[in-house]
């Protein structure tokens, strides 16, 4: 019997803000490989009118039952579920306020409203926002460690826009006055960003406090998750890495250029041996050089990876025969001139203050940053340019940029992506990595300073 869209939608009295969720869900699904139906999806719109929108179990299970035709296909549907439908606490069984949150999966804008509290000096209100946050992004209990939640709050939270909104500059402030401004927000987001590990440790019933896990070497030590101390002692541990870098790429690079035996000149010169291949002759090599083209993402915890990516590949650009480098959020600016004149890691305050770099709302858009570059900039990427990605690839449930990546590499000769997170969180919750890893060469994890120094010797 064929299904009414209409009567579907709109029978049972179920809100018809629902649909926007349940679509959500279903393009996340197909993403993923699972073959959802038309049909399907009409279904699990009318198996939510049977359940109770304030039990999120039963929530899921209308759906699962609705969109999954094989067991194997269970962690794809639970992990598109946790990135449409956001976890809730404290809410009762309200059914009216279950309705609300599950046709605004996205929620209120937390960033905005801490903005706010921080800049009016409500610390108890600051307190209860970051509460709600780890409610609403830490996730259930799944065994993995601590900082995998506290990773998916500080994503929601958007340090990175939130440090743009307390620091709007005042225009009859001198440059003293900036500085200090400047400190006190650096030091808050430090504050804010060790509140949300207690409090995540708190939530998933674990020590509050306990101290990480030290690595062996601080060329080990996790980049998005280091501290103050352990991001001045990278930083001065990247030009001596990279020194070293570039001498062994410089050894390899002679070592390729030794050439093959030319066997008809060889065999000319041993005419005077009696035949015996005395005098080898190799083949001259002309080895060229590629192009380099770098896009950083620098928008959220990815700001603080992004500047040891760009001090490396410069360290080491006389492996290449030209490198530019462009930084994005959801707009894109060229920052070469910026490298090239400094003597160290930059500073990523420095890359956020370009002008053009945020276009809209300050959150990352690979889509509109790769659509621009590939528009204001048509001649950057040719036959003979490596271009490398540099990001989480998190897409905060925006349009894809498949289409943008599929043109990056038909123009260039080989495409790379390094993304920062520890593979084990790689297509997570609005991760859309697998979508573009399908154009790239080869997709590096680079969540340390070693594995960063591993890809770029791969890479040159």
């Amino acid at each position: 019997m064929r299904t009414i869209v209409r009567e579907a939608y709109d029978t049972h009295g179920l809100p018809s803000t629902v649909l926007g969720p349940v679509l959500a869900l279903t393009r996340r699904l197909r993403a993923g490989g699972l073959p959802v139906s038309t049909g399907e999806s009409i279904d699990a719109v009318r198996a939510l009118a049977q359940v109770d929108l304030g039990r999120r179990p039963q929530v899921r299970e209308a759906l699962r039952a609705s969109l999954v035709k094989d067991p194997t296909h269970d962690d794809v549907f639970d992990l598109a579920f946790e990135a449409v439908f956001l976890r809730q606490r404290g809410h009762g069984s309200d059914p009216s306020a279950s309705s609300r949150r599950l046709s605004d999966p996205a929620g209120p804008d937390t960033t905005g409203l801490l903005a706010d509290a921080i800049t009016e000096g409500d610390d108890a209100a600051v307190e209860r926002l970051l509460d709600d946050a780890v409610d609403r992004w830490s996730g259930e209990p799944d065994g993995r460690s601590v900082e995998h939640h506290v990773q998916r709050v500080l994503r929601g939270v958007d340090l990175g826009r939130l440090y743009r909104r307390i620091l709007q500059p005042d225009p009859g402030s001198d440059a003293l006055q900036r500085n200090v401004d400047a400190a006190e927000a650096n030091a808050r987001m430090e504050w804010i960003h060790r509140r949300i590990e207690a409090l995540v440790a708190a939530s998933l019933g674990d020590r509050v406090g306990a101290p990480p896990p030290q690595p062996d070497a601080l060329e080990d030590t996790p980049l998005l998750r280091a501290g103050p101390d352990e991001l001045a002692a990278l930083r001065s541990a990247v030009r001596p890495l990279a020194r070293r870098l570039a001498t062994r790429l410089g050894h390899r690079a002679r070592r390729r250029g030794r050439g093959t035996l030319e066997m008809r000149r060889t065999l000319r010169r041993s005419i005077a041996s009696g035949g015996v291949p005395i005098d080898i002759v190799l083949k001259r090599r002309h080895p060229t050089k590629p192009d380099l083209v770098v896009l950083c993402d620098v928008s959220g915890s990815t700001a603080q990876f992004a500047p040891f990516t760009l001090a490396l590949l410069h360290a080491v650009h006389q492996e290449f025969r030209r490198v530019r480098s462009f930084v994005f959020v959801d707009g894109i600016v060229e920052i070469t001139d910026v490298l090239e004149t400094s003597p160290g890691v930059l500073d990523p305050r420095h890359l956020l203050d370009r002008r053009g770099l945020m276009a809209h709302d300050g959150r990352s858009d690979y889509a509109l940053a790769f659509e621009r570059f590939l528009r204001t900039w048509p001649d950057a990427v040719g036959p003979k340019t490596t271009v490398i990605v540099c990001g989480d690839a998190r897409s905060h449930d925006r349009r894809s940029a498949a289409p943008a990546m599929a043109e990056l590499a038909r123009r260039s000769r080989r495409l790379y992506w390094l993304d920062p997170e520890p593979r084990a969180e790689w297509n997570l919750a609005d991760s859309d990595l697998a979508l573009y890893e399908m154009y790239c060469t080869e997709v590096f994890e680079v969540s340390t300073l070693r594995q960063l120094s591993e890809s770029v010797a791969r890479i040159a």
